[in-house]
């Protein structure tokens, strides 16, 4: 009987060995009229490509560590995703009509293609500007409607996975609270109400989150979408009260104060400072905080790069120089422009938000026609749009000296003045030195300040 017990035993743990859940989720999927190399898959501190082949097919097995909420990329474009170890997830769509062709099959299906129409509804009905020029009742009562309409979407998909609705309702409160965190600044905007204030219970609902939870930084990309706009929020009204404009600085000392050192506090001021550290007055100060917060080696060597190639075009630094072709024919180098001041506008064709600048700009050239500066405006397009740009400098009749940069965002010159987002704008002064390697915008009432100070 010993001996029977003991094969008894045997078999069992071999049974529950068997059963054990798989560590590894597995995705396949086709995408017509491709033209991108791999499948991006990024989330839950996992991030892996997948190669797509010539006749759009991909496959491969992710061992990931988390079920969870992920994000799937197809060239620019990008979609979430759910995924549990055990199961697989086919994907299917049409690269040219990328949100609308998305479709999914396997043990996941249902799920993602909720996912997939929860997105679609947002894109269609979701209109940020009118949701946050409401009045604070009307504001609160739409996030409930929507939540009503994107509860409806998921009934309709019978949904059963009680893994997926629990954390499908933790991303839905991160969600409404990032609505929440950002309603004041984004009433502010668009309703031109400059200074708007939120009734005192507006926030309270936030006190039920944990602002500090390390576990659920890593693992969702609403939370840390939610830290980001809570430490912004704190700062603007920081800023709003006591009018001091040191945002970066306040912004690193809130957030090396409130999280533990560790993953979520160095990914946050690192990720921060690849953009938020500016060649100013702020640097050194901003730099030193982050150097202090006992960061990640590795981040802090790029953020110390990073630092030392903006505290060469600091102000009083010679300014980098450049040679580059000029619209109206030949070459134009900085030097030939010594003896006056020169203000620059790095921007592309593509650009959105340089554009809108374009109007505002023209009004400053005219405004300040006569006086000793020049302006310059640098195209870092690529040489597939070399027509554009020709075009559209006579078409807008763009004002200025336009030069087109020699290698777009590789340009010496960029690189030089580390410009990682377009327009940027710079201020030289007459002997060739800097006077702001970030001057402030055309829009920016701070520029004719500037000006009018130095002419």
């Amino acid at each position: 009987m010993k001996k029977l017990s003991l094969f008894v035993l045997v078999l069992f743990v071999i049974s529950c060995k068997q059963e054990e859940k798989p560590q590894y989720s597995v995705i396949n999927g086709t995408v017509e009229n491709n033209t991108a190399e791999t499948v991006l898959v990024r989330g839950n501190n996992f991030e892996t490509k997948i190669p797509i082949a010539e006749n759009g097919t991909f496959a491969d097995t992710l061992h990931i560590a988390n079920d969870g909420f992920y994000d799937l990329y197809v060239g620019r474009e990008r979609t979430g995703i759910y995924l549990e170890k055990g199961k697989n997830l086919s994907v299917n769509l049409n690269a040219d009509e990328f949100d609308e062709t998305l479709k999914y099959s396997g043990d996941l299906a249902n799920v993602n293609n909720f996912l997939a129409a929860k997105y679609l509804w947002n894109e269609k009905n979701l209109d940020f500007k009118e949701v946050f020029s409401m009045d604070e009742e009307g504001f609160i009562k739409q996030l409930e409607s929507n939540q009503k309409s994107v509860d409806s979407l998921y009934a309709a998909n019978k949904i059963t996975d009680d893994n997926f609705k629990s954390k499908l309702a933790e991303e839905d409160k991160y969600s409404r609270a990032i609505m929440l965190e950002n309603y004041k600044d984004a009433h502010r905007y668009y309703s031109g109400e400059q200074d708007f204030r939120v009734s005192d219970g507006f926030y309270d609902e936030l006190k039920s989150i944990n602002f500090k939870d390390t576990l659920a930084y890593r693992n969702s990309v609403a939370y840390q979408n939610l830290l980001e706009a809570h430490f912004n929020r704190l700062v603007n009204e920081e800023t709003f009260e006591s009018g001091n404009n040191n945002q970066n600085v306040m912004y690193l000392k809130k957030v090396n104060e409130a999280l533990p050192n560790g993953y979520a506090k160095d990914k946050m001021m690192s990720s921060y400072l690849q953009f938020g550290l500016k060649p100013d007055a702020t640097l050194d100060e901003a730099y030193t905080i982050y150097k202090n917060s006992d960061p990640n080696p590795e981040n802090l060597a790029k953020i110390t790069e990073h630092y030392n190639k903006l505290k060469a075009i600091t102000e009083g630094n010679p300014s980098p120089t450049f040679n580059y072709e000029n619209h109206k024919g030949g070459t134009t180098d900085l030097a030939s422009l010594k003896g006056k001041f020169v203000y620059i506008d790095v921007w592309a064709t593509w650009c959105g938000p340089c554009l809108r600048e374009i109007p505002s700009l023209q009004q400053v050239e005219k405004d300040y026609h006569g006086k000793n500066i020049e302006f310059v405006s640098i195209s870092i397009d690529e040489p597939k749009d070399y027509d554009k740009w020709k075009a559209m400098v006579s078409e807008k009749q763009l004002g200025g000296i336009q030069l087109l940069a020699d290698n777009n965002w590789k340009s010496k010159f960029i690189e030089d003045y580390a410009i990682m987002g377009i327009p940027r704008f710079i201020l030289i002064d007459p002997k060739g030195n800097i006077v702001s390697a970030d001057a402030p915008r055309p829009s920016d009432p701070e520029l004719r300040k500037t000006l009018d100070g130095l002419m």
